[in-house]
C-alpha cells in the first residue's frame, strides 16, 4: 500500500507514518505535504497513492483547496482535531476522520475500512465535504479562554492563559494564576476539562487540571507514576498515576 500524508505539523505526520507502519510493516509512505502550496507545486511529482491522509487545517488553507484543484485517484482519510459529534454525521461516507492524537485502535479500523472499499472514491466526495464546511454542519469545537471570576465584592476578568492549573480542595475548586494568587471558581472540575483547549490544560488526577506552561519537569515516581513540579507549586504533591502516565507523555510530545 502506497499512502501520500497531507499534514503541516511535524510531530503530528511523524507520528502518523510511525502508526502505519507499525500497524501494516509493508506500507510505503510516498512523502509528507504541509501546505496548499506546496502540494499544487509537487503533486505530480509523487507516485499515485493508494490512500492519503490529510489534515484539514494547513498553515496556508484547508486542504480541501488543495484537493479540488489535483486529482484525487484514491480514497481519503481526514485527520482532524473537529468535535467529535460533527463527524459522526460523515460516517456515511466510506472514508474515516480520525481525531488527533490519532490511536492505533482507531487507526487500524480506518485501514480495514478502507480495504473494504470496492468504488473509487475522489474528487466529487471533497466537493461534498466542502459545502458541507461551508453550510457550517462541519465547525471547529471552541475552547474556553476567558473566565469572569467573582472575588468579594468585584468580577474580575482572568484569561484561561494565565491560570497556572484548577486544583479541588474541601469540595471547593480555584484557579491559580502564574501569579501565584489564588481564586475560587464557581465550577466542577470535569465541567472545565470539558471546556478548556486539550493542547493548554491537561487533566492530571482528581484533584487537578494544568496548564502545559506550569510544568516543569515530570519526575519517575514508584509504580510507574510521575510526580510533577509546577510553577508555581501547589501545596501537595501533583501525581499522575500509572495507566494516565503515557497518555500525559504523549500529549507533552504532540501537542
Amino acid at each position: 500500500m502506497r499512502v501520500l500524508i497531507i499534514e503541516d505539523e511535524v510531530t503530528a505526520a511523524s507520528h502518523l507514518s510511525a502508526l502505519l507502519r507499525e500497524i501494516e510493516p509493508s506500507l510505503t509512505v510516498l512523502g509528507v505535504i504541509d501546505s496548499v502550496s506546496e502540494g499544487l507545486e509537487r503533486w505530480a511529482d509523487f507516485p499515485e497513492p493508494d490512500l492519503i491522509f490529510s489534515d484539514i487545517q494547513l498553515a496556508d488553507g484547508l486542504s480541501f483547496t488543495l484537493l479540488e484543484q489535483v486529482a484525487v485517484p484514491c480514497p481519503i482519510i481526514f485527520t482532524t482535531a473537529y468535535d467529535e459529534y460533527a463527524i459522526r454525521a460523515f460516517r456515511h461516507n466510506s472514508i474515516d476522520y480520525l481525531l488527533k492524537p490519532i490511536e492505533p485502535e482507531s487507526l487500524n479500523t480506518a485501514l480495514q475500512k478502507y480495504r473494504s472499499l470496492n468504488r473509487p472514491v475522489g474528487n466529487d466526495l471533497v466537493r461534498q465535504m466542502q459545502e458541507m464546511l461551508s453550510s457550517r454542519i462541519f465547525q471547529p469545537r471552541t475552547f474556553r479562554t476567558n473566565f469572569l471570576i467573582q472575588f468579594r465584592d468585584k468580577l474580575l476578568p482572568i484569561k484561561a492563559s494565565d491560570i497556572a492549573y484548577f486544583e479541588i480542595e474541601g469540595g471547593v475548586v480555584s484557579a491559580t494564576l502564574f501569579t501565584k494568587i489564588r481564586y475560587p471558581i464557581d465550577l466542577k472540575l470535569d465541567e472545565l476539562e470539558n471546556q478548556l483547549n486539550p493542547r493548554d490544560f491537561f487533566r492530571a488526577n482528581r484533584q487537578f487540571i494544568i496548564a502545559r506552561k506550569s510544568i516543569l519537569e515530570a519526575e519517575l515516581y514508584f509504580n510507574g507514576r510521575l510526580q510533577l513540579q509546577l510553577n508555581p507549586m501547589p501545596g501537595g504533591a501533583v501525581v499522575i498515576s500509572k495507566d494516565r502516565a503515557p497518555q500525559f507523555k504523549k500529549w507533552l510530545e504532540e501537542f
